[in-house]
């Protein structure tokens, strides 16, 4: 079905390689497929079919000689002219140098500026169709954002010192959409704070930009699980991630699959800062970055990009000596001299029985959203009731809040529902609030670094004057040595962690063990404060020197709550269903008569019980991918104990389910837009559609619900999107015919109508908060077999999937009817 032009490039490019030359030669005996175009040199073939969508001046020439079969498989990816369409990790595996023919062909702007280049590759064009701005940003006339923003399309390596709220996110997020757009690419952006991450894809979001991703302990299983598929998938072009995940086995894997062309650092002080606030997990970036060339076979060094607002030379000198000594990485350097003006910064000297009453007329003074700092956890939480309780709108924000409730407050502040939020340094990182008039540290910082930091967060908008306040108490200063002088390891601790994790090894060469098992085997307090961080930041100076390597994270998920008298009963319930087939009732027997086995040792104290999934994968000799299908079948039989695996923040009165309002209201609207489509390529005018829903008495019609909608049908392949780069318009392409769009659409708003009736009935009593949220805990396999029950009772059909309830789950949560 090819044209014959590309039989010809493929049969040129393929003919000599015996893994493809018999297929060739028979279509070539058969059909005459080549003969057409005999006598047109391959690289002319090759630069006419792909006249604008290569760069004009590759050597294509060299590549068809060098690596004929890698760049057939370069064209193959062009020519599919879909972003999310990606190569298969095989290929990359069979064939490396696929991924820098590509490079080659697509992300290397050329100095003529060929029309490839100068559409595709060109950051102010980019600048404008993407995020709709006419120029970059300049600090004192000078173009550091376009500078930085240039250089990585152009592939080099890079730190930028921005002042904090400087621009930086778009001059990394920029590049990164280019690429995906030119190779298919993944930008990993690294990360330190999860409250960062959601505030920038948020954003994304928001601006149409359904490409990022962010994977951190704020996600609940299903919306970790969709995360993890847009990865793998070619979903995603950027994704967020703390250094910890970069020890997670399951991240490993996911990027392995995907053609990473580059790692940014955020917050790269972080390798700098050995104090209180230090992320042992930055130091192991290095090491991760070269672990993955060396799984993909990939020779040259992948480029970084490293953003800091620290100029600090010390700071500067640490980041670039680390890349140059694990990667042989240079590190350009973009900094700037500006300084904001719009900030203005005063001291002021109080008494500590006094401070609440200047913090009080300085926020009265001003009367805008206001950031108060302060240096514990504690001190955050009663200063917030203390305003509250005298008229202010307020909340708490630290480092040991659920992460619901960080959610929630963060989202509050941002959205100017409360005017004041009192924190730890734990927030701010990121949070792209653009009207902060006021920041009082009511305790000072740790560190000048900090300071610039946290005060930075006030006037990010330009054409606002902000006020940064200290208040300063000479006993302040004596809290914070104290808090150093907590978090300093000695020789002799470093010494204890030393012996515990020998005492652990006597056996083994290698051991999987928590911070707080390690921190016990040494004989150390686990109340102790930051104790997790402390056992890691010795295992790091072991490492260091070269005593132990820590390898990746293993997280530990067990079977257990067996719910048959005996094996015999358990037997003949696993013949009997139809859940299993041949195979799956094999392993489904060994697993529940291992954990049987394993029950009734640890009854009669000879041994510890084992129910550790990944050790029942070694014991059996299965794997463990096969133990947790045989675990989750066993659940869903009644022969194990489901487990409740997540919780929600539904939103009700005492009379009242708000959260079915919502869905009602996005319910309406979907089915709005879905009327609308063509089942064709077709242009959808934000603007002109919502006027005509709401004309059409369209409940819930707003352009930023359309926007939600439209992202979710993006994220979840129902249509496909792009944006007109001259008014913001929206083509849409629809990857179903319409009557199955709307199909799944109606199934998916039947099953979610469901999901909010039954845990509306299940929170009846629950206290609810003073959001009018109520939380409510339930698993999966729990409302699974409830709807089925329901489903029973009003007609013949057999209840749903646990992919059609996870697919109501996350649109509840886009859609904001419930926090999960």
């Amino acid at each position: 079905a090819l044209p014959e032009s590309m039989r010809r490039i493929y049969g040129e490019l393929l003919g000599n390689d015996r893994h493809f030359s018999g297929f060739l030669d028979y279509a070539e005996q058969k059909r005459g497929f080549f003969s057409n175009l005999i006598g047109r040199p391959i690289e002319k073939l090759i630069r006419d079919e792909f006249s604008g969508k290569i760069c004009r001046n590759a050597d294509v020439g060299a590549m068809a000689s060098m690596t004929p079969v890698e760049l057939a498989y370069a064209l193959a990816i062009i020519r599919a002219d879909d972003k999310y369409s990606i190569t298969p990790p095989w290929v990359f595996r069979n064939y490396p140098k696929t991924e820098e023919v590509i490079h080659r062909l697509r992300e290397i702007p050329c100095a003529e500026e060929c029309p490839y280049c100068r559409e595709h590759l060109n950051a102010k064009k980019q600048l404008k169709k993407i995020f709709g701005f006419d120029s970059f940003r300049t600090y004192d006339g000078e173009p550091l954002q376009e500078n930085a923003a240039v250089a990585a399309i152009r592939g080099k390596s890079l730190l930028a010192v921005f002042p904090t709220g400087g621009g930086k996110s778009l001059t990394f997020q920029l590049p990164a959409l280019v690429a995906g757009e030119a190779s298919h690419g993944l930008t990993v952006v690294i990360s330190p704070l999860q409250s960062l991450m959601k505030d920038q894809v948020d954003h994304l979001e928001e601006a149409g930009v359904a490409d990022a991703v962010t994977i951190n302990g704020l996600l609940s299983p299903v919306e970790r699980a969709d995360a993890l598929e847009r990865v793998t998938e070619g979903k995603a072009s950027i994704l967020y991630i703390s250094p910890e995940s970069l020890r997670s086995n399951t991240i490993e894997r996911a990027l392995v699959r995907r053609n990473v062309v580059r790692f940014v650092v955020d917050e790269a002080h972080c390798f700098s800062a050995w104090g209180q606030d230090f992320r042992v997990d930055y130091m192991y970036i290095g090491d991760f970055i070269r672990r993955y060339m060396e799984l993909k076979n990939i020779r040259q060094p992948i480029p970084v990009s490293c953003f800091t607002a620290t100029a600090k030379q010390k700071v500067v000198s640490d980041i670039r000596d680390y890349f140059r000594q694990k990667l042989g990485i240079e590190l350009e350097l973009f900094a700037t001299r500006a300084t904001r003006t719009n900030l203005h910064y005063a001291v002021l000297h109080v008494e500590t029985n006094e401070k609440y009453a200047a913090l009080r007329r300085l926020i009265a003074q001003k009367n805008c959203p206001t950031i108060v700092y302060v240096s514990r956890t504690r001190t955050a939480v009663t200063l917030a009731e203390k305003l509250v309780s005298d008229g202010y709108a307020a909340r708490a924000y630290h480092g040991k809040m659920s992460s619901s409730e960080k959610v929630d407050n963060q989202e509050a502040f941002i959205s100017n529902k409360v005017q004041i939020i009192v924190a730890t340094s734990a927030f701010g990182m990121g949070v792209d609030k653009s009207d902060v008039g006021l920041v009082v540290h009511y305790e000072i910082s740790d560190s000048l670094e900090n300071y610039v930091q946290e005060a930075g967060r006030a006037g990010r908008d330009q054409k606002i004057d902000a006020d940064c306040y200290v208040l300063f108490n000479d006993d302040d200063l004596n809290k914070h040595f104290m808090l150093l002088n907590q978090t300093k390891l000695s020789i002799g601790e470093i010494q204890q962690i030393w012996k515990a994790i020998k005492d652990l090894t006597k056996t083994r060469k290698n051991v999987t063990a928590s911070a707080l098992e390690i921190a016990r085997q040494a004989g150390w307090d686990e109340s102790v404060r930051d104790v997790e961080t402390r056992v890691k930041t010795a295992i790091a100076a072991l490492e260091n020197a070269g005593y132990v390597e820590r390898g990746k994270n293993v997280p530990r998920v067990y079977a257990t709550g067996i719910m048959t008298p005996n094996m015999a009963a358990a037997s003949d319930m696993i013949e009997r269903s139809p859940r299993f087939d041949a195979q799956e009732k094999q392993d489904a027997k060994r697993v529940i008569k291992s954990l049987i086995s394993a029950r009734s040792r640890s009854e009669a104290g000879n041994e510890d019980g084992e129910s550790r999934i990944d050790y029942l994968g070694d014991i059996l000799g299965i794997g463990t991918e096969r133990v947790e299908n045989a675990v989750q079948r066993l659940r869903e039989e009644g022969i194990l104990a489901d487990s409740t695996d997540m919780s929600a923040y539904i939103r009700r009165t005492e009379t009242e389910n708000r959260s079915k309002q919502i869905l009602s209201k996005f319910s309406s609207l979907e089915s709005y837009l879905a009327s609308k489509l063509t089942g064709e390529v077709q242009e959808l005018p934000l603007k002109e559609i919502n006027d005509a829903a709401v004309r059409d008495g369209v409940s819930g019609a707003t352009v930023r619900n359309i926007i939600t909608v439209l992202y979710y049908w993006t994220i979840r392949s129902y249509v496909k999107k792009k944006t007109n780069e001259e008014d913001k318009q929206v083509w849409i392409f629809p990857s179903d015919s319409k009557q199955t769009i709307e199909n799944r659409i109606a199934r998916r708003a039947e099953i979610a109508d469901f999901i909010l009736s039954y845990l509306f009935e299940k929170s009846s009593g629950t206290k609810v908060n003073e959001r009018e949220e109520a939380l409510v805990p339930f698993s999966l396999l729990e409302l699974m077999d409830n709807f089925k029950t329901r489903e029973s009772l009003t007609n013949d059909r057999t209840g749903c999937t646990s992919d059609e309830v996870k697919d109501a789950l996350l649109y509840l949560s886009k859609i904001g009817a419930m926090n999960l």
